[in-house]
């Protein structure tokens, strides 16, 4: 329901008195008419944007526990102690040339 032209002029004066009087106030209040980000991302829903999007959260659902998995059954294996060369032999270091 459309407002008549006087209840415009009222509401006119009151919103000119409010940003005379209480600026900070009016500035927040003056913020609930402008687009928020929400109604930026209902606005881009092409469907390119759904498909990408849908890969996206596919390969981050699928991919992530994964990962997470083989991290915590690697994190169970004991830890190895380093490998001598094979050409280095015990009694080769010992001896000592003469």
């Amino acid at each position: 329901m459309a407002l008549s032209m006087e209840e415009q002029r009222i509401l006119a004066e009151i919103e000119q008195e409010l940003a005379r009087s209480e600026p900070a106030l009016a500035a927040r209040l003056a913020a609930f008419g402008r687009p928020g980000r929400a109604a930026l991302l209902r606005s881009a829903r092409s469907p390119r944007v759904l498909v990408v999007a849908s890969l996206v959260a596919l390969v981050l659902l699928t991919v992530l526990p994964v990962v997470v998995y083989a991290l915590v059954s690697l994190r169970g294996l004991p830890r190895t102690v380093p490998v001598r060369h094979p050409a280095v032999s015990a009694q080769h270091l010992t001896s000592v040339p003469r």
